[in-house]
């Protein structure tokens, strides 16, 4: 099986064209409506960066919080 993907508008008459698909095979087609995706996803990473722990460290410190929580957890399981 293999996929293609389109990113595409709609016309105002609801009609899609599609070029490149494989001639004279059933093809199933998935439509996905995403109005205000970015807009969702960038306010969704503003959001997430304002208030992460993370946001405000460096590389360096966010390492030695990561060994340091899989210290805790080797403990604890083992």
């Amino acid at each position: 099986m293999k996929t293609y993907h389109f990113d595409t508008v709609v016309e105002t008459d609801g009609s899609v064209r599609l070029d490149g698909l494989p001639p004279h095979q059933q093809v199933e087609v998935v439509v996905l409506e995403r109005p205000a995706l970015p807009y969702e996803l960038q306010a969704w990473l503003q959001d997430i960066r304002g208030r992460h722990p993370f946001a405000k460290m460096s590389k360096e410190e966010i390492l030695q919080s990561l060994r340091r929580t899989r210290e805790e957890v080797w403990t604890e399981r083992y």
